[in-house]
This record gives C-alpha cells, sequence and structure tokens, in this order.
C-alpha cells in the first residue's frame, strides 16, 4: 500500500472514531427505557406509569416501570446508581431525598456524585397538620407558644432521620423555636397519632393530611412550598406566617452521573412534554401532586443546594453518619 493510501486509511479512521460517539447518541433511545421506582407500589409508580405511557409516544420506545423497595427507597437508587449503564436507557424516578439525605445518614454503595439530575416533575406539596385541641391554631400562634414554652410542642414524624422529621427540625431552627419529637413508622401512624391527640403537630405529606383536614379531624397550619400549591390553595406558605422557611420535597427523574448531557436534554425534553398531557394532569391532581417542572441544569443546582443543606442539618442534630 502506498504511502498516500495508508494516510487516507488513518485519516478515515480517526474520523470514524470521532463521529461514531455521535451518532451512537443521535441514536436514542436504541432499546427500552427502564424507570426504577424505589418504593413500594402506590401513587408514585401509578404517576410515572402514566408519565411513561406519554413519553413512549414521544421517545419511540417503551418505557418500563419497575418497583424495587427497599430501605427508604436506597435498594433502587443503588441498582441505578451503581448497576446501571450510563447511556439513558435506565433512570430513577424518586423522591431526591435518597440523594440529598441517605447518604449523610448511612454507609451507603452510592454517594451525591453518583447521581445526576434529569428532570423535576413535583415539588410536593408536604404540609403540617394540628390537632384541633392544640393551644394554637395557626402559624404565627404556634411560634409564639412554642417560644414561650420551650419543648411542650409535641410533632410526628415518618421515622428518626426522615424528610419527615428534618423537615420539623429544620422548621422550628428558622422559627427559634424547640419542640419534642416522637418517630413514628410512617407518615399514616405519626397523622393518626395527631388525630388522636398523642402529638400536636404532624409534618407530612398533603396526600395524608389534607384528608383529615376536609373531615375536620386536622388544622392545616402550613405548607412548605416557596409558594401556594395549586392542589391546596388556601393553605397558607410558611412565610406568608412569618417564618423564612420553605423546603418542599421534590420527586423527578435521576440518571447515573456520567450520562451523556445530549441525552439527559431529551429525555427532560420528553419529560416536559409528556406532563401536559390531560390524563397525566388529572392523575396528578387527584394524587394532590403539584407539577412543577424543572430543566436539567436548574435541577442539578438545587440538588447540590439540598445536598448542603442536609449534610449541615444532620450534622448538627447528630445523624450524620
Amino acid at each position: 500500500m502506498t504511502r498516500r493510501k495508508l494516510l487516507g486509511v488513518a485519516a478515515g479512521a480517526a474520523a470514524a472514531s470521532v463521529l461514531a460517539p455521535h451518532v451512537a447518541r443521535a441514536a436514542f433511545p436504541s432499546e427500552p427505557i427502564t424507570v426504577i421506582v424505589p418504593y413500594a407500589p402506590g401513587t408514585t409508580d401509578q404517576l410515572v406509569r402514566i408519565l411513561g405511557q406519554q413519553m413512549e409516544k414521544i421517545l419511540g420506545k417503551p418505557v418500563v416501570v419497575e418497583t424495587k423497595p427497599g430501605a427508604g427507597g436506597t435498594v433502587g437508587a443503588t441498582l441505578v446508581a451503581k448497576n446501571a449503564k450510563p447511556d439513558g436507557h435506565t433512570l430513577l424516578f424518586a423522591v431526591t431525598s435518597v440523594l440529598s439525605v441517605a447518604p449523610h445518614e448511612n454507609k451507603l454503595p452510592y454517594g451525591f456524585a453518583d447521581l445526576r439530575g434529569v428532570a423535576q416533575i413535583t415539588s410536593g406539596p408536604n404540609m403540617v397538620g394540628a390537632n384541633p385541641n392544640a393551644p394554637f391554631k395557626d402559624l404565627r400562634s404556634l411560634v409564639a407558644y412554642a417560644k414561650a414554652n420551650p419543648e411542650k410542642v409535641v410533632y410526628g414524624s415518618a421515622g428518626t432521620g426522615s424528610s419527615t422529621h428534618l423537615a420539623g427540625e429544620a422548621f422550628a431552627r428558622a422559627a427559634g423555636i424547640k419542640m419534642t419529637h416522637i418517630p413514628f413508622q410512617g407518615v399514616t401512624p405519626s397523622v393518626t397519632a395527631a388525630v388522636g391527640g398523642t402529638v400536636q403537630l404532624v409534618f407530612g405529606f398533603a396526600q395524608a393530611i389534607w384528608p383529615q383536614v376536609e373531615g375536620k379531624r386536622l388544622l392545616a397550619i402550613a405548607q412548605f412550598g416557596e409558594k401556594r400549591a395549586k392542589v391546596i390553595p388556601d393553605v397558607p406558605t410558611f412565610r406568608e406566617g412569618g417564618v423564612n422557611f420553605a423546603m418542599p420535597p421534590r420527586v423527578g427523574f435521576l440518571a447515573p452521573a456520567k450520562t451523556p448531557d445530549d441525552v439527559v436534554e431529551r429525555i427532560a425534553a420528553a419529560a416536559k412534554e409528556a406532563i401536559g398531557a390531560p390524563d397525566f394532569v388529572a392523575f396528578a391532581e387527584r394524587a394532590l401532586a403539584e407539577v412543577d417542572y424543572v430543566g436539567p441544569a436548574e435541577f442539578q443546582r438545587g440538588l447540590a443546594e439540598e445536598d448542603r443543606t442536609f449534610s449541615t442539618l444532620l450534622r448538627e442534630i447528630g445523624l450524620a453518619k
């Protein structure tokens, strides 16, 4: 082979090596997309199944939802963070606390750097409910009573170190008060305890607390968002009640950290389009889930801020690993 031909072959091979990755990424998705929901079957996986049906139409490949519950969501998160190929074909759909809280509390196979934000889909809402016989009826009177009676306000949560427990601790610091915490084995038992008067306050998901408010068994004290959620528009935010505090739980798609940017952008764009589907909007409203899309870059910045906030809080209350 002549020198000129050799140079031509080499140049062609070099060009192919440069172009091949771009060609491969442009073909995404090349197979079904699996979405891991790290919780027991319920509202979350139903929500993502409806969303996935719409995303299938946009992406042209099936979206398969699998529930992998265990250890507060960390079993499913580990599967995606450590075992999945970073090509966009395996995603996690979860509350962001699996990434910003759990690795600080326990020794886990994954850490914050192992996953990246793809798209936020909902943001809560979480809220605070109070027993009607408590010596306060709204946020301002709660704070005033707690300041005059340190540690006499008793609140329940889904368990020590849970997102609802941390929300209570963060609120107390923002309000400059001290409360007494009683952990329960889940949100439902903590709500039941508030209705029965075992605790005066309960921090938790609107899905669990709001029906008790509608039934006049609990009072709605405040919600956690930056602004009032459309699904519970009559409940004031903490800031409206005079406490500079907001901590809405956020739910969305996460992917292995090395997933290419263009793949992440395509998934996010499909999700953004899919959330406008009438059946998805209707289900979200029935489930009291506030649809609140946030794209990859902003979502990732929010995750980093959450990570810093919770790592500091967990150290302060002695729950950091």
